[in-house]
């Protein structure tokens, strides 16, 4: 049976990437992201629901993010799901789901703070 493990995203950092450490000592970034679905109700109204995704990234992906990452820049990011699970303090179970980011493109905002993929000056490097 053929599987796949595959996010694309297109949004915004919710805050300037977070520097942690595995406990093997590789550094990573997390950056927030934030994506947002639009569309009409029934009345024509404009809609939106804004969904926010954990974005980890690992060696040349992280050590960019570091650098050029900041809240609110447009980014463009490729990679699989991961679920991590752990027991907390008082011995509950807990999960949390975060995309694994294997290809990142950091895309410029126009002056209207929209972004044009296709015209957009990007920064890109893949794992």
């Amino acid at each position: 049976m053929f599987n796949v493990n595959r996010v694309t995203l297109l949004g915004n950092a919710t805050r300037d990437p977070e520097v942690h450490a595995t406990k093997a000592g590789r550094e990573i970034s997390v950056i927030g992201l934030a994506t947002s679905r639009v569309w009409k109700d029934a009345k024509g109204e404009r809609k939106s629901e804004p969904e926010y995704h954990r974005l980890v990234c690992f060696g040349a992906l992280g050590a960019l993010a570091q650098k050029r990452v900041r809240k609110g820049a447009p980014l463009y990011a490729e990679g699989r799901l991961h679920t991590s699970r752990w027991e907390n303090p008082q011995g509950e179970t807990m999960s949390r789901t975060e995309v694994v980011v294997d290809r990142l493109v950091l895309l410029s905002a126009t002056k209207g703070g929209k972004v044009d993929a296709a015209e957009a000056p990007v920064e890109e490097v893949a794992a």
